[in-house]
């Protein structure tokens, strides 16, 4: 029943727009579908499977998830993003294996929905995120250069970075001048397209331009004709032909990182689009993977790839006026209705152009400004981080890449914790004044050397539970203790289990502990594990200031410092 109504709330809540939304959107999605279509291509070629596959995943992907999906401006297709992970797949399963890694993410994605782990993806740390993507970015850059310069010769089976470069480097004396040269200028044209006509597509335009001239001029390079056939150009039908339980077991793998890079790809394109629209209706994260799981899910019975949003084609819709889903149909439509009607052309597109506009891709996503300024500037352990990511990402996989990276900010973060007390010393400075109280209760503390006093701060975890416990177990047994708890946020089991053991400690020496300001949420927490029943209620106090009176000064006995007490005491007090 709790998944039934879940699953209720993530159904889309359609509203009907006005006609000039309709005018606006349609615009924009056409403009984002004319960007698709070139980029569809090539990212499929670039996973090693027919481009006919990219643009129907454009077309089912990119519609369902508008449709489905909590973000009004997602844009939804193949993504360089997850080029490695599945030209990866390709190479060790065949091209067949790839719809059911889009199935199984698919199905990863809603459960994450339905679990409510939308919110989740976000706290996986800046310097992971960054290193990934100029993991992907290199990794897609180098993966091109044998398509680039028409190197022949050399193994489709080498799977990571370094051997596939050195495989490149061993058959370079096969490289005819006319292809890379045609590729040099690709990139030059799209590098200064991009830079001084920034609203016109850049990679149709090179598409374009350079398949008339290569037509025009009869060159001999490699085109999507030579390698893949002609596209087709009818309406695809549904099938389920590919369905391989037996194949199931052993995708998963790639199927979570699939799904993990999609989450954090689409979260990140709704993030990018509600700043880049100052939208006051944010994205549902939930939402947005459940409209990515349907959209996983049904484009491989529709003869597509696993697709996530798209950061930089989210943002080309909103510069051109997207103001609701509207504009994620549109561009689906856009591509469906581009590829029936002119499918038959993109054999004639030279592969050598598809390969620079992947890698102008690959420059865009790796953000070099940003990356450049984080290994000047970020902190050593977050360095540590970000280049460890990115040469996992390289030479070994991207899905160990994530999970190295979280792990490691995750010690990081553990180790900058415990080196923060968990609890400190409230003592008086040469004024008598005490840090973080009132001059008030500092003059009470200052006039009572006879108790030690604590400050308990932040979060009593299994991270700081044995400095806690160690400090408070040296602080003088002959004395009460009093704790201070007002700035304790949280304790876990590992906190409650050394509270106690301070409790008992003290107690097996004759001192008395008393806790006080304890925060609701806490008090709830040592109320349940028994710790308020064990200490007693006479040694729970509200305020720091009646714990230090329900000390009778004559506990202290007659000593030098005794004396010296009563007076400041009775001074402080008059």
């Amino acid at each position: 029943m709790v998944v039934l109504v879940r699953f209720g709330q993530l159904l889309p809540r359609p509203s009907l727009p006005s006609l000039a939304e309709w005018r606006r959107n349609a615009i924009a999605g056409l403009v984002v579908g004319v960007i698709a279509l070139p980029l569809s291509i090539a990212l499929a070629v670039a996973v090693g499977v027919p481009p006919i596959a990219g643009l129907y995943t454009a077309v089912f992907a990119g519609g369902l998830a508008s449709l489905c999906g909590g973000s009004r401006f997602n844009i939804t297709g193949p993504t360089a993003a997850l080029v490695p992970v599945l030209s990866g797949a390709v190479l060790q399963h065949g091209p067949g294996a790839l719809p059911m890694v889009g199935l199984l993410a698919g199905v990863l994605l809603l459960a994450m929905s339905l679990l409510g782990a939308g919110r989740l993806v976000r706290f996986i740390p800046h310097p992971v995120i960054i290193g990934f993507t100029a993991g992907i970015a290199l990794s897609i850059a180098f993966g091109q250069l044998n398509t680039f310069l028409a190197v022949t010769g050399t193994d489709p089976h080498r799977e990571h970075f370094h051997e596939k470069l050195w495989d490149t480097i061993a058959h370079l004396g096969t490289v005819a001048p006319v292809t890379p040269l045609m590729g040099v200028a690709a990139l030059a044209l799209l590098f200064a397209w991009q830079r001084f006509v920034p609203r016109v597509p850049g990679p149709l335009v090179a598409v374009t331009g350079f398949t008339a001239l290569t037509w025009w001029l009869g060159l001999d390079t490699p085109t999507l004709g030579s390698r893949y056939g002609e596209l087709p150009r009818d309406f695809p039908l549904p099938t389920f032909a590919w369905f391989d339980a037996g194949l199931a077991f052993d995708l998963i793998p790639v199927a979570v990182a699939v799904a993990v890079l999609g989450a954090v790809e689409s979260l990140l394109a709704a993030v990018v689009g509600d700043g880049m629209a100052a939208a006051s209706e944010r994205t549902e994260p939930d939402r947005e993977l459940f409209g990515q799981a349907v959209a996983n899910v049904v484009a491989p019975i529709m003869g597509g790839i696993p697709a996530t949003a798209a950061i930089a084609r989210t943002a080309a819709g909103i510069r051109n006026g997207a103001s609701s889903r509207l504009t994620g149909l549109f561009h689906a439509l856009t591509v469906l209705l581009a590829t029936l009607a002119f499918g038959g052309l993109a054999g004639h597109i030279p592969l050598t152009v598809l390969a620079a506009v992947l890698m102008v891709v690959a420059w865009n996503i790796a953000e070099a400004d940003v990356l450049a300024a984080l290994v000047r500037r970020a902190p050593r352990e977050d360095l540590i981080v970000l280049i460890s990511t990115i040469v996992i990402t390289l030479f070994f996989d991207l899905t160990y890449a994530i999970g190295f990276g979280v792990v490691v900010s995750m010690v990081l973060l553990i180790r900058r914790l415990g080196s923060d007390p968990a609890a400190a010393a409230m003592l008086a400075d040469d004024s008598g004044a005490v840090a973080g109280v009132s001059p008030e209760l500092g003059a009470l503390i200052h006039a009572r050397p006879d108790i030690a006093f604590y400050n308990a701060r932040g979060f009593l975890s299994f991270h700081s539970a044995a400095q806690f416990e160690h400090e408070l177990q040296g602080s003088g047994h002959h004395r009460p203790l009093i704790l201070r708890t007002k700035d304790v946020r949280h304790i876990d089991t590992s906190g409650l289990l050394a509270l106690r053991e301070v409790i008992r400690h003290h107690r097996r020496h004759g001192g008395r502990v008393i806790l006080t300001a304890i925060q609701p949420e806490v008090r709830e927490v040592l109320d349940r594990f028994g710790i308020l029943a064990e200490i007693g209620p006479a040694n729970v106090f509200e305020h720091t200031k009646d714990a230090i009176e329900s000390i009778p000064i004559a506990a202290r006995g007659g000593s030098e410092h005794g004396g010296i007490a009563r007076h400041a005491a009775a001074d402080a007090a008059g």
